[in-house]
């Protein structure tokens, strides 16, 4: 009979230990996502007091006190090995305009000649996204050859919605410059790399640093994009496969997206605009609240995003995504998520318990307050 009791008792323990496994399991809601809920990266921009000659060398002082970034990971991050060459970038601002520069690392600097369909957006390029005003749509994409090559593109809303993008816009008073660490095109020498210096007029994004109410708005990220290449005769050209299609480009980017898509927005990195010169120190900067509370925003988006691929509509209630209404606890507040929807449409709110703010996301990523 003891050992019954003692049997009886060992499976009592474990069978709680299971169930404490289980609680502990259900705790997060971002389980089996993770990848789409690390914190970006965030970059402070200082403020330089005289403007910068855009040439592509880098030597002015702002620009040699500024900080470069941390050196670029795999576009999904932790999920696949650290990128063969290096990138990083730097970042200024004056009251005109948002400096962006480039440090690529490349022993085979080549870029397209050909004025074809392979036009620059296939090709070997550096990409910036920008949101200024961390809304998720009306998005702006540029991209940078080692020719000083430009491509512009404004986006209504992202890819995953629907979105149409925009050509043809370049910003007035834009300016840009390469240098190439080597020679370009000549594939009998081994080169360092290139360097891309670009100007962007703040007011083409509708965007003022000194606005205390924007100053960490604009959400940013960087993109590298690479093709596998083999030389004919002197020539690059990319690599292809056995079906005569180019292999599928190494993407790298300075905050990870976790995902194989730049036209997530949600993860593109922070920023913080500093009056201050390069040589002051560079300030912390701290997720605000609200950008906690959209976490279970963006939560319930992409689970009813993957509904509506399953079901060919959207669910109507939190409840079908098995997305908890009421147990979320964000810095202690108790906070309630609500969801409006029919077939095509749908709205998320979260509200804090006892405040009157609330935040919405609709089926187009929009982010409202």
């Amino acid at each position: 009979m003891q050992a019954k009791k003692i049997i009886l008792k060992s499976l009592i323990i474990t069978s709680l230990g299971c169930f404490a496994s289980i609680n502990l399991v259900a705790q997060s809601p971002f389980t089996g996502i993770e990848n789409l809920f690390s914190e970006p990266k965030s970059y402070t921009l200082f403020n330089t007091k005289t403007p910068l000659k855009i040439d592509g060398e880098l030597n002015e002082k702002a620009w040699l006190d500024s900080s470069w970034s941390d050196f670029f990971v795999d576009i999904e991050g932790d999920l696949k090995p650290v990128p063969t060459t290096k990138t990083r970038i730097k970042m200024l601002w004056d009251e005109k305009y948002l400096y962006i520069a480039a440090q690529l690392q490349e022993p085979h600097v080549w870029a397209n000649t050909k004025p074809e369909k392979d036009i620059i957006f296939r090709d070997n390029v550096f990409k910036i996204f920008i949101d200024p005003d961390n809304n998720m749509n009306d998005d702006f994409e540029i991209q940078i050859n080692p020719q000083n090559n430009m491509l512009f593109l404004i986006m209504n809303k992202p890819y995953r919605d629907a979105g149409v993008p925009v050509s043809g816009w370049i910003p007035i008073g834009l300016q840009s410059a390469v240098k190439i660490n080597g020679t370009i095109n000549k594939a009998e020498d081994i080169d360092n790399g290139w360097t891309a210096e670009i100007a962007l007029p703040l007011s083409a994004f509708n965007f003022n640093p000194k606005d205390a109410k924007q100053n960490t708005n604009l959400r940013i990220n960087f993109l590298r994009t690479n093709f596998d290449f083999l030389v004919k005769d002197g020539v690059y050209s990319k690599a292809l496969d056995s079906t005569g299609k180019a292999f599928a480009p190494h993407y790298s980017c300075w905050s990870p997206q976790g995902i194989i898509n730049m036209h997530y927005p949600e993860r593109w990195g922070y920023t913080l605009f500093s009056e201050n010169t390069p040589n002051h120190s560079e300030q912390t900067f701290i997720v605000p609240y609200s950008e906690k509370q959209r976490k279970y925003l963006w939560l319930a988006y992409y689970k009813q995003k993957e509904y509506f691929k399953k079901n060919k509509r959207y669910a109507s209630s939190l409840n079908e995504l098995k997305v908890s209404e009421n147990d979320i606890q964000i810095d202690g507040k108790k906070n309630t998520l609500n969801l409006e929807a029919n077939s095509r449409q749908f709205l998320i709110s979260i509200k804090e318990e006892g405040s009157n703010s609330i935040i919405t996301l609709d089926q187009d990523g929009l982010i409202s307050k």
